[in-house]
């Protein structure tokens, strides 16, 4: 009477949903299955993962993100890992089978004997799950070979048939452990009892055993999107685990019941008691759900835990994509104010705070703009107008310049149109976190007659008070073709608003690249007083320090410590100069050098070289660099941005450059020549024109850089490394030429 009953309420139609409904009120002892076996695999697995990428793992955000691939090891850690969950759940699937089958017969199986069960019969299981890899590769190669010669259309209705007619195969699993029929015979038993109902059977197996776990995949993936930082970081990894785990129950018990249906249909009573007698039997322990539900989060709450606590010292990052963060400000409706160019990228300074202020400049018509960050986060942005965003007929005038005053406050140049729209002249205003203005009392400081100027200016405040400004222009040479020289100027002042300034002309030398390279000019201060300035020559890579020998640029020196590719371009075979052309109007943007002047007067030097695009780090030997040993950062081939470089608070080179063979953006600490270099964060589209960094108010170096190339186009990106020194560091031998 009682397997009557009990074959009667089997038989029952609606299998999908009363398997589901079975297995949610079952769950913790049908999960046992799973948190015995594969919750000691996920622990074991997160570890020797954590230990395998270690020294290629950085935390953008307190997300962690891998910079380079250490494919041996991943590899082997992944082949492992997958291999050992495969054969572990062939076991287990079959264990959760047993326990859910239980369940539905009137049987409380115990999860250990459950697992005894399946291994006693593992040489079976091993062979169907053969059997199901073979079956999968006829499909793939059948629906492949549809697609040759049909066209995706039929090979997806193909493969979809094919998927059916094998998914009644799942059946076999209950047939070998239940009734310890072989594989084959499993298989044979599955399509007989499924055969009055092939299509409704392979319907509810596949809605059951794959759409349904695929969409709870989905709407997991959909519901983390818009979480962030450590968030992230433990909820993606302890949910993703888990439910992979919870899909299990859910799936044997579908399983299992659209087995037992097929022989409840029937009324097959001997098949029922023979069902139940075959029943793994032991003392059924209680059910615990607390230890059971916290087991299925532990892999991922150590992972999460570990990225959150950081015990390795991976290098940990703050990054703000600028156009991101702007187009959720309601502020900006005006898109001019609010786009900030890749190509405008000038110089970045501290900024209020611990914030970074960035001078972005297009060179063109319209006037400079200040991007600035309120924390080092730039969890709040602000992008502004120097001045009058005048349309102005000129065109491309001199790029825009700046520097930092003691007080915080920003000094920087603004060129404006003569009179007669003949040339340009240059303003210096005074800018806060309220706006800018001109300076008090200050005249124009320098001028240049040119409509289409072929100059670049940079300026530095003196530690006393004042402003020191470089400038490279070129010399006219009337009517008998193009000028092939330039000169350097100094400009000396006792206050920032200029308002006595004495120009010193410096030298003349030969060079033949007067357009772009906004970068190609620097000038910096030393603890002394002294102005030591640098211009690179785009076009042939010789590299000009000026260095004045006292603090009021009485007598000044002129080194080239690093001579031009062609020593005398009249005199190079005109393929190698007509090269050296086609490669400054392609990447002569690109050329560029940061300077630095240390506590002992003696320069260092960070710069493009235009023989082949690397990058290198020049030490001057002494303060006019008179001698100089060199290294290379990274590798000549590339069309890497100018490098950025600053001197931290402890006297150290801190150098921002690109790999762009990895994609990365890449720091390097120095003493001297000898550097060790770390990533700090990987591209996601490409490598853009330009690169600027500062120290923040608390000492960090903020890297603001561009990263160009996507589908939405390029943006400027502002990226503070948060935990300097780093262990996990490449160190490079030293290199001197």
């Amino acid at each position: 009477m009682e397997s009557d009953e009990l074959m009667e309420r089997l038989a029952r139609f609606g299998v999908l949903r009363r398997s589901y409904g079975d297995a949610a009120r079952h769950l913790v002892p049908l999960l046992a299955p799973c948190v015995l076996v594969l919750v000691p695999l996920g622990l074991l697995a997160t570890p020797v993962l954590i230990l395998t990428v270690n020294g290629q793992v950085i935390v953008v955000n307190q997300e962690p993100e891998l910079t380079a691939v250490p494919a041996g090891a991943l590899a082997a850690w992944a082949a492992v890992v997958l291999v050992t969950w495969l054969v572990l759940a062939v076991l287990v699937f079959p264990a959760v089978v047993i326990v859910a089958a239980g369940r539905l017969l009137g049987r409380r199986v115990p999860p250990v004997a459950a697992l005894r069960a399946a291994a006693r019969r593992a040489p079976a299981l091993l062979a169907l799950a053969g059997v199901a890899v073979l079956l999968l590769s006829v499909v793939v190669a059948v629906a492949f070979g549809v697609l040759l010669v049909t066209g995706p259309v039929w090979m997806g209705i193909a493969g979809t048939v094919l998927v059916l007619a094998a998914m009644p195969t799942l059946m076999a699993v209950p047939s070998v452990v239940l009734e310890g029929r072989s594989p084959w015979a499993a298989v044979v038993r599955a399509y007989r009892l499924s055969a009055r109902w092939m299509h409704v059977t392979a319907f509810t197996l596949l809605i059951g055993t794959v759409a349904v776990p695929a969409l709870a995949t989905w709407a997991l993936d959909r519901g983390v999107d818009g979480l962030t930082g450590s968030a992230l970081t433990i909820v993606s990894g302890t949910a993703g685990f888990a439910l992979s785990l919870l899909i299990v129950p859910f799936q044997a018990m579908l399983v299992a019941r659209q087995f037992l249906y097929h022989l409840a249909a029937p009324r097959d009573a001997g098949a029922f008691g023979d069902l139940a007698e075959r029943l793994p039997a032991g003392p059924p322990g209680p059910a615990r759900p607390v230890p059971v539900l916290v087991a299925l989060l532990l892999p991922g709450l150590a992972f999460g835990a570990t990225v959150l606590v950081n015990p390795l010292g991976w290098p940990e990052v703050a990054e703000t994509y600028a156009q991101e963060v702007l187009a959720r400000d309601p502020a900006y409706f005006d898109e001019g104010s609010a786009h900030v160019s890749t190509t405008e990228l000038r110089a970045a300074f501290a900024g209020p705070g611990e914030g970074v202020t960035v001078l972005t400049d297009s060179g063109f018509d319209s006037a400079s703009k200040l991007l600035t960050c309120s924390d080092a986060r730039c969890t709040r942005l602000s992008n502004r107008w120097t001045g009058p965003n005048e349309e102005l007929r000129q065109g491309i005038r001199p790029p825009a310049a700046a520097t930092r005053l003691p007080d915080g406050r920003l000094l920087l140049v603004r060129w404006e149109p003569t009179v007669r729209g003949r040339g340009w002249r240059a303003r210096l205003l005074i800018c806060d976190g309220r706006g800018c203005a001109e300076a008090p009392g200050g005249r124009y400081v320098t001028q240049v007659r040119d409509p289409y100027p072929r100059m670049n200016l940079a300026l530095a405040a003196r530690p006393g008070g004042g402003v020191v400004l470089a400038q490279a222009a070129e010399v006219p040479s009337g009517d008998l073709g193009p000028s092939t020289t330039e000169t350097f100027s100094l400009v000396v002042c006792d206050d920032v608003a200029c308002t006595r300034p004495r120009t010193k002309a410096v030298a003349q030398v030969d060079s033949r690249a007067f357009v772009r390279a906004p970068h190609s000019l620097a000038v910096a201060m030393g603890p002394d007083g002294r102005a030591v300035a640098v211009r690179l020559d785009s076009l042939t890579g010789a590299l000009h320090v000026i260095s004045c020998a006292d603090p009021a640029c009485e007598r000044v020196r002129v080194r080239r410590p690093v001579p031009p590719i062609l020593p005398d371009l009249d005199a190079a075979e005109p393929g190698e100069v007509n090269r050296l052309f086609d490669e400054s109007r392609e990447h002569g943007d690109r050329a560029g050098a940061s300077l630095v002047v240390r506590a002992d007067g003696r320069p260092l030097i960070a710069y493009r070289s235009t023989a082949g695009g690397a990058v290198l780090l020049l030490d001057c030997r002494t303060p006019d660099c008179a001698a100089a040993g060199s290294r290379t950062l990274a590798p000549a081939g590339a069309e890497h941005a100018a490098p950025a470089l600053v001197l931290d608070r402890s006297g150290r080179a801190l150098v921002a450059y690109q790999d762009l063979e990895g994609r990365r953006l890449m720091l390097a600490t120095c003493a001297g020549l000898d550097c060790a270099t770390t990533p700090v964060r990987n591209m996601r589209h490409g490598p853009g024109p330009a690169l600027a960094m500062t120290l923040d108010a608390r000492g960090r170096p903020a890297i603001v850089w561009t990263d160009a190339g996507g589908s939405t186009g390029a943006e400027v990106v502002v990226t503070v490394p948060l935990n300097l020194p780093w262990p996990h560091q490449t160190r490079s031998s030293r290199a001197a030429r």
